[in-house]
């Protein structure tokens, strides 16, 4: 599982980009991604999905 990159920043439109380096054996659902936005240096901690699971994702159908 891979951290998604070039996320927008809900408060200024600005690009996040991440402050947490993936573990050795990579990114498993639940682990917590740091992620920082350079325009306004608003952090956000993003919890990865389960791909797994109903509904994880989809923000467009919630």
């Amino acid at each position: 599982m891979d951290a998604e990159l070039g996320m927008t920043c809900v408060d200024c439109g600005g690009t996040l980009h991440p402050l947490s380096y993936p573990p050795e054996e990579g990114w498993e659902p639940g682990d917590v991604v740091a992620y920082r936005c350079p325009d306004c240096n608003e952090r956000f901690d993003i919890v990865l999905p389960d791909p797994d699971e109903e509904g994880t994702g989809d923000w467009a159908g919630q």
